[in-house]
C-alpha cells in the first residue's frame, strides 16, 4: 500500500522532508498549509502529516509518530506578532490562517499572561499585513521570516521567546501525526528519524538543492543555517 504523506510548504520543514524519499521509497509526498491537514487525515486522503499538534484533540484516532517535531526553546524567528502598540494595549489582531497551533498559542499568551482578549480577524495568505487595519498581526513560517516591518509597526514579539519567558518551557508547534494503524510502526518512526538526522547533518546540501530548483529562501544562506541550528528544535523536547 502506498504511503501518502502530507508536509508543509515552509523552509523549516526542509530538514525533515528532503531525504524522506530515500528512507521511504514509494511514498507519495504532497504539500498542504498546516490548517488543511486535519481534514485530509480525517477523510483518509493522507496517512501521515507533518501538522500542528493543536489538531490532535480534533482527531480522536490521531497519534504522534516518531520523536520528530518542529519546536523551539526560546526565540523561533518564524512565529511573530507585529504591533502598532505595546502588547498589553492590543485590542484587535489579524491572525495568519495557516496554522491553528500558532494562533492558539498566541491567544493563550494574550489571555493568560497579558490579560487581554483582542478581537481576532483572519489574515489571508495573499493579504498584505501592512493594510490589515488592526492593532497587530501574526505571521508564521516563511512569511514571518521574510517580512520587513515598516515604521507603522514598531513592536515585534517573537512568540517562542514570549512562551519561554512566561512558562520556562520549550514549545512544540508541529509533529508527524497519523490516524491509521499502518503508521503506528517502529520502522516508520525510525525512517522519519533517520531522514531528519541526515537532513540536519547535510543542511548545506539541502540548501544547494533548493537553489538549483529555483526555490527562493526567506533569508540569506547563512541566516537560514543559523535558523536551522539555533532557532528550531527537530527532536521532541524532554519536557514533552
Amino acid at each position: 500500500m502506498t504511503l501518502r504523506i502530507g508536509t508543509v510548504p515552509y523552509s523549516n520543514a526542509f530538514p525533515l522532508i528532503h531525504f524522506l524519499p530515500e528512507y521511504l521509497p514509494g511514498a507519495v509526498i504532497s504539500e498542504w498549509i498546516p490548517s488543511a491537514m486535519r481534514q485530509q487525515l480525517a477523510e483518509q486522503h493522507l496517512d501521515l502529516a507533518l501538522m500542528p499538534v493543536a489538531e490532535l484533540p480534533h482527531l480522536p484516532e490521531g497519534r504522534i509518530v516518531s520523536n520528530c517535531c518542529i519546536a523551539c526553546d526560546g526565540p523561533v524567528q518564524s512565529v511573530l506578532v507585529f504591533s502598532r502598540v505595546p502588547i498589553e494595549q492590543i485590542r484587535s489582531i489579524s491572525l495568519d490562517s495557516a496554522s491553528r497551533s500558532s494562533v492558539m498559542i498566541c491567544e493563550m499568551l494574550f489571555r493568560q499572561f497579558y490579560g487581554i482578549q483582542p478581537e481576532t480577524h483572519c489574515l489571508e495568505s495573499d493579504q498584505n499585513p501592512d493594510f490589515c487595519g488592526r492593532d497587530a498581526f501574526l505571521l508564521i513560517g516563511d512569511r514571518a521570516l521574510a517580512y520587513r516591518p515598516t515604521a507603522a509597526w514598531p513592536y515585534r514579539y517573537d512568540v517562542g521567546e514570549l512562551w519561554k519567558a512566561k512558562t520556562g518551557l520549550p514549545l512544540v508547534f508541529a509533529a508527524w501525526i497519523g490516524c491509521t494503524p499502518q503508521v503506528f510502526d517502529e520502522s516508520l518512526a525510525l525512517a522519519l528519524e533517520r531522514a531528519r538526522d541526515r537532513g540536519l547533518q547535510e543542511l548545506e546540501t539541502i540548501l544547494d538543492a533548493k537553489e538549483r530548483q529555483g526555490i527562493a529562501l526567506p533569508l540569506g544562506r547563512e541566516r537560514m543555517l543559523d535558523y536551522y541550528r539555533q532557532s528550531i528544535i527537530y527532536k521532541m523536547p524532554s519536557a514533552y
